[in-house]
């Protein structure tokens, strides 16, 4: 992902706590009462992926989740003195992405052939990569089970900042325009590319669930599971004969205000 996107909302959450000790010194309200706030760094492992592995796909010869790192910046509203509920929001800025070698049989998709763009089904082994970077605003119920253990869940809404879905087919065949059409092969060597790109969703939206572990009164460790509802490619795009959804384990640290 773009470590500018990072560097940004580092600088903003750094400047979270600062702003909300200068409104306390002024009066105190709603916003700066019985409120805390969250920087959390974190690691993603995952990927877009259909749900269950379609019939298309014979086996998956090899899965490198890639270096997906997020920032975020978060702000806890607790309903009560005892800070047992509350509500937590904020913006993250992460990637999301992977790469993956898959066997294939009779697969739906569209290559670059000769510099036209041909759709069929392909039969042999496909490459592909995946390199999205999100703004992401999660909305959360939050509980302190404990002085140490806090749970979390809700949904998340995000907006794609880089899109990139790209790859290649190899070692196969296609059968141009249905599975009985006219037959391009690549083999020795040769290979087709294509770039779905621009058919990834502007938009996203899932839920999150997670917990945190205190350290002590200021650090924690986290893990958190999101899964995205609608898919990461455009609903209208037919190239791909099933729809894939970003499902990802969040590892991370942070630190309390």
């Amino acid at each position: 992902m773009n470590f500018k996107y990072i560097t940004t909302i580092l600088i903003c959450a750094l400047s979270l706590p600062i702003f909300s000790q200068e409104i306390k010194v002024k009066r105190q309200h709603f916003f700066n009462t019985n409120t805390t706030v969250q920087i959390r760094s974190q690691f993603s492992i995952g990927g877009a992926t259909p749900l269950g592995l379609p019939r298309e796909i014979r086996d998956i010869k090899s899965y490198n989740p890639t270096l997906q790192l997020g920032m975020e910046a978060n702000f806890t509203k607790w309903f009560t003195e005892e800070q047992k509920w509350g509500i937590r929001t904020g913006i993250r800025v992460e990637g999301k992405g992977m790469k993956t070698d898959a066997k294939v049989k009779d697969y739906l998709t569209q290559i670059n052939y000769n510099g036209a763009q041909v759709k069929g089904n392909f039969t042999g082994n496909v490459k592909t990569q995946v390199r999205n970077t999100y703004l992401t605003f999660p909305i959360l119920a939050t509980y302190n089970v404990d002085t140490q253990w806090t749970v979390y869940g809700g949904i998340y809404l995000s907006a794609t900042i880089d899109r990139s879905f790209d790859g290649y087919v190899y070692d196969g065949y296609l059968r141009q325009g249905n599975s009985t059409g006219q037959k391009l092969i690549f083999e020795d060597g040769k290979q087709a590319d294509y770039d779905f790109s621009d058919e990834v969703n502007r938009f996203q939206w899932g839920t999150q669930i997670g917990a945190e572990w205190k350290m002590n009164k200021n650090f924690f460790l986290f893990g958190d599971l999101t899964y995205g509802f609608n898919g990461v490619l455009k609903s209208d795009f037919d190239a791909i004969s099933f729809s894939m959804h970003n499902i990802y384990l969040n590892l991370g640290f942070g630190y309390q205000f």
